[in-house]
């Protein structure tokens, strides 16, 4: 029956041979990387349909992208598919199926990495070390934060004679800037801090 479902699925999507691939691999791990308007959220989408029609649970699904409209993107998409799967001509088993999963999209892990982390924490806090209590900050406070925590760094080192010579070599201004961007520019190979040592 897997496999009718699947082929339900496909037949809602326009997808060339390597995104059919993509969609309905299983059994590893798959990467998908193109351009702008290439059709990935579509392939995307298509995959976690044929995980749904191969019977795999959407709480046992991590759909995860890098902002919260993509999330939100996604997730509408998805609803949208599964009312289209209700809604084609098939047997009444079949659209109970469909239909039973539209209800459970809204429990579905489909968000940013951050909230998936978030939820993690909140389920294990004490393995984490962390208060369940914890909210997320939004981008500007935490980079009012990450400036904060710089300044108040290099204070600290320029007290101490051991960076004397670092701070001679860069000024104080050039390293609070380079400090503070750190994250939010992540070296372009991730080789490159440890080919340095670090």
């Amino acid at each position: 029956m897997a496999d009718h479902l699947t082929e339900q699925v496909l037949k809602l999507f326009t997808l060339n041979e390597r995104q059919r691939t993509a969609a309905t691999e299983s059994g590893r791990d798959v990467v998908v990387t193109a351009g702008a308007g290439s059709g990935k959220t579509s392939t995307l989408v298509a995959r976690y349909a044929c995980l749904l029609a191969q019977g795999t649970k959407p709480r046992r699904i991590a759909a995860i992208t890098f902002s919260i409209k993509a999330a939100q993107e996604m997730r509408s998409r998805v609803r949208s598919t599964l009312m289209k799967l209700q809604e084609q001509d098939i047997e009444e088993a079949e659209r109970r199926y469909w239909s039973e999963l539209s209800t459970q999209i809204d429990l579905a892990r489909i968000g940013t990495i951050h909230s998936l982390c978030a939820e993690i924490l909140r389920n294990h806090p004490a393995e984490a070390g962390v208060d369940p209590r914890f909210v997320l900050i939004d981008e500007g406070l935490s980079a009012a934060l990450r400036v904060q925590v710089v300044e108040d760094t290099l204070a600290k080192l320029v007290e101490e004679d051991r960076f004397l010579p670092l701070l001679f070599k860069i000024p104080v201004r050039n390293l609070s800037k380079m400090l503070v961007q750190i994250p939010e520019s992540p070296p372009r190979n991730p080789g490159s801090l440890r080919d340095r040592g670090g």
